[in-house]
């Protein structure tokens, strides 16, 4: 169970760690029925479909789409092919506590629901002179809702490389367990309902 930690505390948590405790990650679904709370922050977020199925996948969504008989069970129908689907993101995560927490998102992950397939420590791209840890404002950055601790780069492209370099690599493997054995340097297991 995810500890409950108030804007103010992860802020301040999150400032007082070191470049080398971010991770740039590849986010994979673990391919499980979403609720409609997931579906909803799935297509508000920028996410890409992945897999040996990929063009017949988005085809089928134009289809649902435009189908006179199907667009009325538009909504379930998506949801079911995106809970099916493999669905992928770029993050940049570092650990609180015990849970795994994505910066760019400003949420924690759920692991039940996600699994890190690809990461690398963010000091292998960005060091002090090239990056930094600090607070970005709604007046900054309009999305946001209130003052958040976000990485500010230099150059955005480090991360767009890495992002066009691994979101649709083949191999699927799920690396969290290794993810927390490196970050944590101390054996963890997933745990489930």
């Amino acid at each position: 169970m995810t500890k409950k930690y108030s804007q103010e505390e992860l802020n301040q948590i999150l400032l007082s760690k070191p470049l080398n405790e971010f991770y740039l990650a590849i986010i994979e679904n673990r391919q499980k029925l979403l609720t409609n709370e997931e579906y909803d922050e799935i297509t508000k977020r920028e996410k890409t479909i992945y897999g040996d199925n990929k063009c017949e996948v988005e085809d089928l969504f134009k289809k649902i789409q435009t189908d006179k008989h199907l667009k009325d069970f538009y909504p379930d129908l998506m949801r079911v092919m995106y809970s099916l689907a493999q669905v992928r993101h770029m993050a940049i995560l570092t650990i609180i506590g015990d849970d795994v927490y994505d910066i760019g998102s400003a949420k924690f992950e759920d692991l039940k629901r996600e699994k890190i397939i690809h990461y690398d420590n963010l000091e292998n791209y960005y060091n002090e002179t090239n990056a930094r840890i600090r607070f970005f404002t709604p007046e900054e950055e309009p999305q946001l809702q209130q003052k958040t601790v976000l990485i500010d780069v230099d150059d955005e492209s480090i991360v767009q490389a890495y992002e066009i370099a691994h979101i649709d690599q083949e191999e699927s493997k799920d690396l969290t367990n290794s993810f927390f054995d490196e970050v944590k340097r101390k054996p963890y297991t997933l745990k489930r309902k």
